[in-house]
């Protein structure tokens, strides 16, 4: 497979020998470093935090968040179905320009960004080393996500520019309020730490140790993916559902259902058995619940109980077009990317047993120029 981070090969120097072209990300060097770090005393309203500046360096490859609650005093807490992640009521990430990469979402909608978004194979936030999931005893948390902007490591595809400190990306984050997290809630709320990282690629110097000439930036530099959601109402009966968002090259869709009642274990259960998939009126595919979720798993490995540690989430059907190299999620060589246009229609059908809410979560990528593997 060629490295689409390495332009052709010219030829120049003594006796017309080639000179390499060291690609991007053999140049670069990944730099982390932290960029907030704030405490919030969870309440009865929601906090709005940020904007904050994004420190300027290199080229931008997403953002680490480090989420942890403390200090909550009580006992027989329950958390709602959605917790620790519905911590966050809202997060968005700016670009430079004022319009939004990611988001605005909640946290357990970039909860299922993370889980199923092909950054990482098998890349469940719940089985970090530091998650812990709403304690009983206090109320308390941690969790550990990433707001992304690259989506091929391998080569920096998607990193963005990000050296201009007079005109920085922004982070904005909500913190909900304390009945939205919890069933049963704290004697006394906890208070919330945020810390977050910036993960971003070095400038390469112009020449390497032997003298090279390097790749300065990423591939296909400014091309950009694009997390948004939108929300729409279902009743209960057939139904044909169009996805608003189109345009550009879909990578990845999210489907979650959450019934009358706002949750999705009912949702589970009120999504169509079957449902189909059409673009432009052709019939992309046709599932079983049952079977859609074995093919979740196939791509994922995600095979521990509903909700569990590396297991799927009820009410959630993913469509993704990013495992065309190794059947895996995030194995993509970008040749089943779904291309679209401004007319395209993208539509969703089948019986919904109960009225509820459809959110579709759409990962499209703008290329700005040529960014599939030959």
């Amino acid at each position: 497979m060629k490295d689409t981070a390495a332009p052709a090969a010219s030829t120049s120097g003594q006796k017309g020998r080639p000179t390499l072209i060291v690609p991007f990300t053999r140049a670069s060097h990944a730099h982390i470093e932290p960029m907030i770090d704030v405490t919030q005393q969870m309440g009865s309203t929601s906090v709005a935090m940020g904007p904050w500046d994004v420190p300027a360096y290199g080229y931008l490859r997403n953002i680490i968040l480090d989420i942890q609650a403390s200090g909550g005093a009580g006992t027989g807490v329950t958390a709602t179905e959605d917790s620790p992640w519905n911590a966050i009521s809202e997060i968005a990430l700016i670009d430079v320009n004022g319009a939004p990469v990611v988001g605005p979402f909640s946290g357990y909608d970039l909860y299922l960004a993370n889980k199923y978004g092909g950054y990482e194979f098998g890349s469940d936030p719940k089985s970090s080393p530091l998650f812990s999931a709403v304690s009983a005893t206090g109320g308390n948390f941690r969790m550990l996500l990433r707001v992304p902007v690259e989506f091929s490591a391998r080569e920096g595809l998607g990193a963005l520019p990000n050296a201009n400190a007079a005109s920085t990306w922004k982070l904005r984050i909500t913190l909900a309020p304390g009945n939205v997290v919890y069933g049963t809630q704290p004697t006394t709320l906890p208070a919330v730490r945020i810390r977050a990282y910036l993960n971003a690629w070095s400038q390469p110097p112009q020449t390497d140790l032997k003298g090279n000439a390097t790749a300065q930036q990423p591939p296909a530099i400014g091309t950009t993916s694009y997390w948004s959601k939108t929300t729409m109402p279902v009743n209960a009966g057939f139904n044909t559902i169009r996805l608003p968002r189109m345009g550009s090259l879909i990578r990845n869709l999210i489907f979650t259902f959450r019934d009358g009642s706002g949750t999705r274990s009912g949702g589970a259960a009120g999504f169509p058995d079957p449902v189909s998939l059409y673009w432009d009126t052709r019939l992309l595919k046709t599932y079983s619940r049952d079977f859609w979720r074995h093919d979740m798993f196939r791509k994922t490995g995600y095979s521990g109980a509903a909700e569990g540690v590396s297991g799927l989430d009820n009410g959630v059907f993913v469509e993704d077009y990013i495992h065309d190299f190794d059947g895996k999620l995030g194995g993509e060589l970008r040749d089943q990317y779904l291309g679209t246009t401004q007319s395209t229609r993208y539509e969703i059908t089948g019986n919904f047993t109960s009225s509820g809410t459809l959110t579709v979560m759409t990962n499209d990528v703008a290329a700005a120029s040529e960014i599939f593997v030959s």
